[in-house]
């Protein structure tokens, strides 16, 4: 059984439902999940996590006993994905993804967090006044659409690189033409072969 301090999931734990707290919409995704219970053992973490959904919000526990209604074994990156139900069997198939139970409950699960819409604008302006949290909240915005465009950027060069300068990833058409060259190739063996059988 994979166990740990309960301090650090408490914290966690009382943080996930604050902000669920602040997102009115969150409320009607969770009634979709109260009663539920999923366990989740993530490759990077050496502890399954429990999570259990009750009408007051999430709670996280690392001790592994008992029957749930979800289990999976997966990666912390791959967690997001899960969401989108077109996503899963692509996932299994790769190796990405191992689930029991119910797949629709860790969709509903990650949806809840990952939909999370806040007015943080509103919550800095309760704690700090309009005036700088709406300084504040310019600022994120900025940044963050700073931080948007420039892995754009480095997504670009990266991609100009390797196709048209070190030609280490071919470009589509090359690409295109070197399978059409394969399938002549395999036609003239085949023909080949087929001329071989009547002469002998």
């Amino acid at each position: 059984m994979k166990s740990l301090s309960l301090i650090p999931w408490m914290l966690l734990e009382k943080l996930i439902n604050e902000l669920l707290a602040r997102d009115p919409g969150s409320l009607q995704r969770r009634q979709k999940l109260v009663g539920k219970s999923l366990r989740f053992d993530i490759k990077e973490l050496p502890f399954e996590l429990t999570v259990s959904i009750d009408e007051y919000g999430l709670r996280l526990t690392t001790v592994s006993e008992g029957e749930t209604d979800c289990w999976l074994q997966t990666e912390l990156g791959v967690l997001p994905e899960l969401s989108d139900s077109s996503n899963l069997t692509r996932l299994i198939k790769a190796g990405k993804l191992d689930i029991e139970g119910d797949p629709m409950l860790a969709q509903q699960l990650v949806a809840l967090i990952k939909e999370l819409d806040i007015d943080w604008e509103a919550e800095l302006e309760a704690k700090i006044g309009a005036v700088p949290a709406h300084w504040l909240s310019q600022i994120w915005r900025k940044s963050r659409q700073q931080v948007a465009d420039s892995l754009q950027q480095s997504q670009r060069w990266a991609t100009g690189v390797l196709i048209d300068e070190k030609k280490i990833l071919p470009a589509r058409i090359e690409f295109e033409q070197h399978k059409q060259q394969l399938q002549q190739l395999r036609a003239k063996i085949e023909r080949l072969e087929r001329q071989l059988r009547e002469d002998s």
